[in-house]
This record gives C-alpha cells, sequence and structure tokens, in this order.
C-alpha cells in the first residue's frame, strides 16, 4: 500500500489521529454521511467502506477492544483516503471518482480481514435473535 502517497500520508494522519477517539469517531460519522450520498458510486466497495467504520466506530466508543493497534491505523488510513476528495481519481467525476478508493479499500480490508472477520462475528454474536 506504501506505492500511494496519499495513502502514505492518509496513513500518517491515521496513526496521530488514532489516539483521540473523539477525532475517530467524528472521521467515522463523516466517512458513512459521504459513503450515503455517494452509494450508487462506491458498488462493492461499499459493504468493505461500512464494515470499516462499524470496526473502527465500535472500537472508538469503546464496546470493542480486541483491534490491534496496526490494523486501526490501516482502518483510519483507508477511512481518510476515502474522506480525501482530492486522490488519484479525484472524487467528482463522476463513475470514476471513486474507482482508487474502492481499489485502496480492497487493500486495507485485505490487509485486515482476520481482524476485520473477528470484529464481524463479535458483531453478529450481539445481535438478538429475532
Amino acid at each position: 500500500m506504501g506505492d500511494s502517497s496519499n495513502f502514505d500520508a492518509a496513513a500518517a494522519k491515521a496513526a496521530r489521529v488514532a489516539s483521540d477517539r473523539n477525532r475517530v469517531g467524528l472521521l467515522v460519522q463523516a466517512a458513512l454521511a459521504k459513503a450515503y450520498r455517494n452509494r450508487r458510486w462506491l458498488f462493492n466497495a461499499w459493504v468493505d467502506l461500512v464494515a470499516l467504520c462499524r470496526l473502527v466506530g465500535a472500537w472508538a466508543s469503546g464496546e470493542y477492544r480486541p483491534l490491534p493497534w496496526k490494523s486501526l491505523v490501516l482502518a483510519l488510513a483507508g477511512i481518510l483516503y476515502f474522506l480525501n476528495p482530492i486522490d488519484i481519481s479525484p472524487d467528482v467525476i463522476p463513475g470514476i471518482g471513486f474507482l482508487d478508493d474502492a481499489g485502496m479499500l480492497a487493500l486495507v480490508v485485505n490487509s485486515i480481514r482476520n481482524d476485520l472477520k473477528r470484529y464481524l462475528k463479535w458483531e453478529a454474536a450481539r445481535k438478538p435473535s429475532s
């Protein structure tokens, strides 16, 4: 993932931001708002992005603690990359503006796949049976 200077900048910022749970929570809210506004352009990345936001949000609220620091920083970097409107392919370009975001989110999810799976399992176990 280090081949993108925009992602490297997002990762550096994520490492600084991760120590402030309130700021992390605000970033998650901003990412979800942007994701909902642009849902039709995100295609398959939508599911990954929303799962990352839930994971990071649960960590920020203190509900979910067993998240390694490296995975937290990578997830936050993916969210920050998504929030940046000026990246490899600017978000204002209809249809292709989110292609780089989708690719970067896929790389992030692949990098933290095991931690994300553990979180999703934990999350599913908390839901009441219908």
